[in-house]
This record gives structure tokens, sequence and C-alpha cells, in this order.
């Protein structure tokens, strides 16, 4: 009994390993590999052996095989990334390096001899093709019935027959390559063969008379198709490599478990992508979804890479514990403001951070609410204002406050402090309330009192058998006036008494007057 019992319980977790293993998501299997391949190993070998995704990394040294590319989305490139580096020749003269049919295939950082065609596309759409040396065949690089390819910074040179084919192939950006050939290029429909720059052409004739290194003349291609390099090089510079950068975001980054979590990638001039969790690989596709059912803090990278290089990215998912139903989950209170303190009328950015709240009630302290998640509010009196917060759901509520300050002005203040008492200045209307100066009459002063002593003793009239008496005291009142301008640093104003002016005015009006009478 013992015995059956034993073999039950050991068929039984067969069975549910069995089970869960079957159940394992499809997104944590496939993951993008990494194939080296070593002088003496075949690289069609790996090509045959690699999955959707993979890199082949092929180490320095020198290969004798012809490859043919029938799996998308593959990466071949030299360890190096010097071309010269890694050689690769075919089997035999009439035979190609590279036929590629398959598309998203980037090939990088070769030197591709002694061929039929060096490279050869064929009904395929989005390769790369970087950073080679291509040299020594017939036609350097063929593309038959392909379209938005891209080729850039390879040098092709010495080929007998032609450096680049263009067979019933268009919309392919051909830039920033040299060519020296028998003949460069053939092209029987339209492909852009400049982007940023056009291509350096050892047969372009044309000149560059404003020295910005690329020639005033178009290189024609195919002059009927219209196929024109419109930005010529007059001497080849390549490009930097173009690395990639690994950039995602996600649905969420906090919550209970089970967490289900939706990650979108934004990389830029990524090839592959692959999606990790730890040490685990999760997926090589570019969005990514996943679910964590246990709590913990987790870990996720993107690692994306291209001909170039890689690059990668890290983020934290924080998987709470999933709360006990039998416990009921209270509101937490808390908020944040953008200023506590200022001058009147003050202005208040306030910024709710609480936690589990179905509902919120500001109070401002000075008779006004909200109910507003983020509310700005102005205060618009001095005085100390406290600022009430109550978060609320179907189990309670949860209530926190703060101190805001608004202060009085600051020409207010200032104003006060020199006129404790509050007296307004009564007298002849002085300027710069709060500069004040005892015994200093300013120009607005001078000119009331010039007015009021001319109008009361009739000088105005007597200005017309005394002109230059008259003239005298305008003269004099000018020269006063100047010397307490308004625009006269206070430090260097003259400290002018006005019962002396006062009674010097008057002793000229009176003199003024009794030379009228005489007159008369």
């Amino acid at each position: 009994m013992l015995v059956k019992m034993s073999k039950y319980l050991t068929f039984r977790w067969v069975f549910l390993l069995a089970i869960s293993l079957v159940l394992l998501p499809i997104s944590e299997t496939g993951a993008v590999e990494n194939i080296y391949v070593s002088p003496g190993e075949s690289i069609q070998a790996a090509v045959d052996n690699a999955s959707h995704g993979d890199i082949i990394i092929v180490e320095p040294g020198e290969y004798n095989e012809s490859i043919q590319i029938d799996q998308d989305n593959l990466t071949i490139i030299s360890d190096s990334k010097v071309p010269s580096d890694t050689v690769i020749s075919a089997e035999n003269a009439d035979s190609n390096v590279f036929k590629v049919v398959a598309s998203n295939v980037t090939i990088s950082g070769f030197s591709i001899v002694d061929s039929k065609c060096g490279i050869y596309l064929s009904s395929v759409q989005n390769c790369i093709i970087n950073n080679n040396n291509i040299s020594g065949n017939k036609i350097g690089i063929c593309l038959f019935k392909s379209e938005n390819n891209t080729l850039y910074n390879n040098l092709v040179y010495s080929n007998t027959n032609c450096g680049i084919r263009s067979l019933t192939s268009s919309g392919n950006t051909i830039y920033s390559n040299y060519f020296n050939n028998t003949n460069n290029a053939r092209d029987d429909k339209f492909n852009v063969w400049n982007l940023t720059s056009g291509n350096c052409w050892s047969d372009y004739t044309g000149k560059d008379e404003d020295g910005d290194g690329i020639g005033d003349m178009a290189y024609v291609v195919n002059r009927r198709t219209k196929s024109m390099d419109y930005r010529p090089l007059m001497a080849f510079v390549p490009l930097p490599p173009i690395l990639p950068k690994a950039i995602f975001t996600s649905n969420v980054t906090i919550g209970y478990a089970p967490l289900t979590v939706e990650f979108t990638e934004l990389s830029k001039n990524a090839s592959s992508h692959l999606w990790s969790l730890g040490n685990l690989s999760l997926s090589n596709t570019s969005d990514f979804l996943h679910t964590f059912t246990d709590e913990g803090d987790y870990t996720v990278t993107l690692t994306v890479t291209n001909e170039n290089g890689s690059d990668s990215t890290s983020m934290t998912i924080n998987v709470l514990k999933a709360p006990d139903p039998s416990v009921p989950i209270l509101p937490e209170a808390k908020f944040i403001t953008n200023v506590t303190e200022g001058y009147v009328p003050l202005t208040v950015q306030f910024f709710d951070t609480s936690k589990n709240a179905a509902s919120l009630c500001w109070n401002f302290g000075d008779g006004k609410s909200s109910y507003c998640p983020d509310p700005i509010h102005t205060f618009c009196c001095p005085g100390n204002y406290t600022v009430w917060l109550t978060a609320r759901n179907d189990n309670g509520s949860s209530t926190t406050g703060i101190v805001i300050t608004v202060l009085k002005p600051i020409n207010q203040s200032i104003a006060e402090d020199n006129d404790p008492e509050g007296i307004e200045d009564q007298g002849l209307g002085r300027r710069n309330i709060g500069k004040r100066i005892d015994g200093v009459l300013n120009r607005e002063n001078l000119d009331s009192a010039g007015d009021f002593i001319l109008s009361f003793t009739g000088t105005r009239s007597a200005a017309e058998l005394a002109l230059l008496v008259e003239q005298e005291i305008f003269r004099t009142a000018d020269l006063i006036k100047d010397l307490t301008a308004d625009s006269v640093p206070e430090i260097e104003l003259r400290d002018i008494s006005m019962r002396e002016l006062f009674l010097g005015f008057l002793g000229i009006a009176l003199v003024l007057s009794i030379f009228r009478r005489k007159r008369k």
C-alpha cells in the first residue's frame, strides 16, 4: 500500500512539472543569441542555426565560402568592426560571397573579395550594408528587385564589371560610399544617391567653387530615370558609426500582485531587441507584456543592438503584496506646494500625493475651498493660513495641513518703517515718500514758492518795467532748482533753509514794488 502511494505521488509530481513546463509563457523562449564564428569554422553553418533576431559575430581571420542568408532579421558583423581584419572570399569566382534572400538583414565590417558578386540582394527589403571593403569582384554590390535598403560607408573599388548594379530595384538609399571601379554605378530605376551627403566618385569631373566639400554639379547615374547624386563628395570621409539607444516606458511601475505591466519600446537605431528579468531572457520583440505574480522589486532590462554596438537601459517594477481583503484600506492624505511663503498677493500651486483616496477636499484657511486634485490658490491678504487637505474613501478619511505665510508688500513695509505714526506729508508735496530729508527743498517746492511770490508781489507786470531785474530773479531761481534737481543724489543736495529762501524772494519782491511806485 505504501509503495503504491509513493508511486502515485511521484507520478503526480512529474505530471504537474510537465504541465508547468508546457504552460510556460511563449515570450520567455526564443531569446536573442550572439553566435560567434572563429577562423576555420563556417559562417554558413552559423546562419543555418540562427533564429530570428540573432547576431552572428565573426572573429578576425580569413574565410573562404559562399554564404546564403534566408533567415529574416539577422545581423552578421565582424568582431573588430575593422574590415581589413576579417576577409571573406567566395568558394569560386562564379559564386557570390553573400547572397541575401531575406529581409531586415545587416552585413557590416568585412573585406569581401574574389567573387562574381560581393553582396547580392535578391527581392529583399530593409537590409543594411555598411562599413565594408568590397573589391576584386566582377560586381561589388548588386540589387535585384529589392527596395528600401540602405547602403552607406562602404569602400567599393577595383571591381571589374561594375561597382554597384541596380536591376529593377527602386527606393534604395545609397550615400557616403566610395566608388572607384571600371564602371562605378548602373541603375535602371530611381534610387536615392544622397541623404545627408552624397557619394565620392572616382570619375566625378565637377568642381567645388565654394569649398564646402560637395561638388557644385550633380553626378549622373542615370539621367533617364533621374537617378542623380546631387551632393557628390570631393573626398571620402566615412560617417561616424550610428550607435543604438535603448529607450522604453511602462504603463505602471508599482502595483499589487499579480501585476501585469505593458512595456513600450522607443529605442533608436536598433536592429534587435532583448528583454530580460535578472538573468532570465524574456522576449526578443520590440514591445513586451509581462505579469509579475509575486511581490518584490524586479529589474527589467532592454538591450538593443545594431551593426555598430549595443545599449541597455533598466527599470525597476515594485510589486506589492496583495492586500488582505479583511483589513480595510484607509486613505493617507499628503500634499506638497511650490512655495510656503511670499508677498501678497501670493499664488500657490498645491500637488496632491495622497494614497488610497477616492475624493479630496481642500480648505485654504481664508474661507475658500476646492475639490480639485492639484488646485492653484491666491492669498490676497497678509497673514498665516493653515491649509488642510482631507482625503476620503469608503473606509474612512485622513487630514493633513501646512502653514502658508503671506507677507506685506515691500513698499508698504518701508513706508511704515519711516513713518511709524502714519502721518503723511502735509507740506509742499515732496517726492520720494519714505526717503524724506528735513530742511531740503526740491524742484517741485521751488516751483510752487516761486509762482506764489511772483503772483503775490505783482512782479509779472513789473517785468515789463525792469526786465533786467526780473531776469536776474529767474536766473537765481533756476540756479537753486539745479542744485536741488531730482536727478541729483540725495547726498549731494544742498541744505537750503525754507525760511532763508522765502525771505530772499520776499526781499527781491519788495525792491521791485518800490521801484514800481517810483516809476509811477
